[in-house]
């Protein structure tokens, strides 16, 4: 089963198709245009050129969605249409380029998914959500992971920059800080989220996430939950206005199409962190797109129980074979890792990497299985792993090849992103992966461990096996001295 959702927004205009299977899917395919249909409104009319460039859009993206045989369309709009005088002209047509009529969001609508994806996404218990659009900011505070409170507020990234002259322009850029801190203080709930982290939705703030990786040489990191400090949000704000200055000649990260109104966002989210005292924040990939397919996923306000384990398995059921064993080695590990930990207290913390590295700690076979060891580190590096940071999915990759990718890690250490002390615990957790693996050798279901102990000298396991030991046991031998260096402790495995 495949749908294409359509987000009919402000600035842009995004098609995704998914490939959908049970309550597991994957991304086939991506369009996205930048079609300004906030700009020019005047007396509340959308632009006439832009109208006739979003319908060709339209046309595209069902050409598109013709060429992946798409079985089910979902197209909403927001605050641009919602407001436009002349909605209905543009709806008609839309619809007839589409096929499918073009549902238009409420400001209430349009917080609701954007919570609906951040809640199933991102691993915090309580947080301030903000999308900053064209149009349109939407605000919801969250806790226990329920919307609390939301609110729409009309003014986005192009509103503001036409609103306000903030090209080398220090009057109106006082202006616009006055214009954010009076919205923000008419907002009276604010108040109950002084200091939550900020989840921050929406092209601009992927932007922002995205220039603070390349000034940092973290390029290589997915945006997807990626965390900034305050103080970085306000030195790429001075970068942005230096950049408008003629003093900085080019900024990484920020793209040619959303140069003229990135600083309006930058300027909202500068302001915000401030007003609330949030120290953190996190940039989501996720917006009303993904939870428009939550929805059809799991139902109006379901949410999925852990989102690690979703998301892994998610990975699991769209790319690894029949038979494969990952959920089946973690059994193993985890028992080992329970048992470690006591001895070994600053292990404490991990069990979410070593849990990604166990269920994907094979994944590289879908590429090529002779290269699996290497391919695995790429692939938990870039996958679509929902509930780590960004240092723990590369912890996760590194411990699940860690004694085949020593050239790949040290890249990493080298810019300082891991400590040598994440590099001990690094081995520490990858060697427990091989003893599992040992123990199984291959066979999901056969191997069971029925007790482990740790004396001054020696971790003593019992384990029961359904098949003969012999060549667990041979499998085994690999690992012993390994095991021995990095925990001092003899390995003694005795089945029984």
């Amino acid at each position: 089963m495949r749908i294409g959702i359509i987000d009919i927004g402000s600035n842009s205009m995004r098609l995704v198709v998914y490939e959908v299977k049970d309550k597991s899917y994957v991304v086939v395919g991506q369009v996205r245009q930048s079609a300004r249909l906030g700009q020019n409104m005047e007396n509340g009319n959308l632009d006439r050129g832009r109208i006739e460039y979003g319908i060709k859009v339209l046309h595209h993206f069902k050409e598109y969605m013709d060429s992946k045989e798409v079985d089910e369309v979902i197209a909403v709009a927001t605050e641009a249409i919602r407001k436009a005088k002349n909605k209905e002209e543009f709806l008609t047509r839309a619809k007839s380029a589409l096929g499918k009529d073009i549902r238009i969001l409420s400001g209430e609508e349009e917080a609701f998914y954007d919570y609906y994806a951040t809640v199933n996404t991102i691993d915090l218990d309580k947080c301030l959500m903000v999308d900053i659009g064209g149009s349109s900011t939407e605000i919801a505070l969250i806790e226990d992971k329920i919307i609390q409170e939301s609110i729409s507020i009309p003014f986005g990234s192009i509103v503001l920059t036409e609103k306000f002259n903030l090209k080398n322009n220090e009057k109106e850029e006082q202006n616009l800080h006055n214009y954010l801190r009076q919205s923000f203080r008419k907002i009276s709930w604010l108040k109950n989220a002084r200091g939550y982290p900020i989840v921050g939705i929406g092209g601009s703030i992927r932007t922002l996430g995205k220039i603070d990786r390349f000034r940092k040489d973290n390029a290589m990191f997915i945006s997807h939950n990626y965390s900034m400090d305050q103080k970085d949000v306000s030195e790429i704000y001075e970068l942005v206005r230096d950049y408008h200055k003629g003093v900085v000649k080019r900024i990484y990260g920020l793209s040619k199409d959303r140069e003229d109104i990135f600083i309006g966002s930058l300027a909202t989210m500068n302001i915000l962190m401030r007003y609330q005292n949030s120290k953190k924040l996190f940039v989501s990939n996720a917006g009303i797109r993904d939870g428009l397919l939550f929805e059809y996923l799991l139902g109006r306000n379901k949410r999925v129980r852990d989102v690690l384990e979703f998301s892994l398995d998610n990975i699991i059921s769209n790319h690894m074979y029949k038979g494969y064993e990952g959920k089946d080695l973690f059994k193993l590990v985890s028992a080992m890792y329970s048992a470690l930990c006591k001895s070994y207290p600053y292990l404490i913390g991990n069990g979410k990497v070593l849990k990604t590295a166990t269920y994907l700690y094979d994944i590289g076979t879908n590429i090529n299985y002779f290269q699996r060891d290497r391919n695995t580190f790429y692939s938990i590096l870039n996958a679509p792993i929902n509930g780590l940071s960004q240092k723990q999915i590369l912890m996760a990759a590194s411990c699940a090849s860690v004694f085949s990718a020593n050239d790949l890690l040290k890249e990493f250490f080298n810019k300082k992103i891991l400590s040598s002390r994440d590099m001990k615990i690094i081995e520490m957790l990858g060697i427990l992966i091989k003893i599992a693996e040992s123990l199984n050798h291959g066979v999901s279901d056969n191997t069971q461990i029925r007790s482990i102990s740790l004396t001054d000298s020696t971790m003593v396991m019992e384990v029961r096996s359904k098949s003969d030991p012999l060549f667990k046991l041979e499998e085994l031998k690999n690992y012993q001295s390994r095991f021995k260096y990095l925990y001092k402790l003899n390995l003694d495995v005795r089945f029984v």
